[in-house]
């Protein structure tokens, strides 16, 4: 992720729900805002009623990833990543599994095109 700034502060996280555009799929929930900056800036949501730490950091992980292979085709972005609250996590659900998800949604927002 060389070109992808994590977002940190409870404030930008709180701009990006208010301001973005709301994209959902399967498993996540997608708020997209431009931005005039250089570089794509990424948060990533994931409730704690969804598992315990180990579940909610692997899927952490496996968003991060799918993210960091689409991040060539994404420019000038603020990407706010939520794991679906009502969807539990399964041991079986793979990493195209999300990287499906995160694709079409990516799609339906005419941000990436496949």
């Amino acid at each position: 992720m060389k070109r992808t700034e994590i977002i940190k502060k409870n404030y930008e996280y709180k701009y990006f729900f208010k301001k973005g555009n709301y994209f959902s799929g399967k498993y996540l929930e997608i708020f997209i805002h431009t931005n005039k900056l250089e570089k794509n800036r990424l948060g990533v949501v994931i409730s704690k009623k969804v598992g315990n730490s180990v579940v909610r950091h692997r899927i952490r992980r496996l968003i991060l990833e799918s993210y960091s292979s689409l991040e060539n085709e994404l420019s000038n972005i603020n990407i706010l990543i939520c794991w679906k609250k009502k969807v539990k996590f399964d041991r079986n659900l793979s990493f195209f599994d999300v990287k499906y998800d995160l694709e079409n949604i990516l799609r339906k927002a005419n941000i990436v095109k496949k």
